[in-house]
């Protein structure tokens, strides 16, 4: 019986330790966008790995960006700094907001100097871009 237990607790904190620790890791990985939850006539995806934020459309990467998470502001903010081709950060970022929901994340930007994102669902806001895995 104390094996069973032992072996139980084992395996329990193993999979425990596979679930994200914090956003950025939560961010991790592939995802179909859509605005406003809406299918696009082509595929637009984000790949993001560590803090960069590649979007492509079909196959074809598009833009890269450097993201920066702040998930202690209440709405989460987040920041996506336009790359170069030499990977250097431009003058040109896109601030918001974003937000998890039963697997999904809900992100809205707007590009600087315009003020960021405060809600999801301003009526005269930029479109919120929904985050699902493909």
């Amino acid at each position: 019986m104390v094996l069973g237990l032992a072996a139980g607790a084992a395996g329990y904190f193993a999979l425990r330790s596979l679930e994200p620790r914090d956003d950025a890791e939560r961010l991790q990985g592939v995802w179909r966008l859509a605005p406003n939850g809406r299918e696009t006539r082509l595929p637009v995806t984000a790949r993001i790995t560590g803090d960069r934020w590649v979007y492509l459309v079909g196959e074809q990467e598009q833009k890269r960006y450097r993201l920066t998470l702040r998930p202690e502001a209440n709405p989460k903010e987040l920041d996506l700094t336009l790359l170069g081709p030499d990977d250097q950060p431009s003058a040109f970022v896109l601030r918001g907001i974003y937000a998890f929901s039963d697997g999904t994340a809900r992100v809205v930007v707007a590009p600087n100097p315009s003020p960021r994102p405060t809600a999801f669902d301003a009526p005269d806001g930029p479109p919120v871009w929904v985050l699902e895995r493909p």
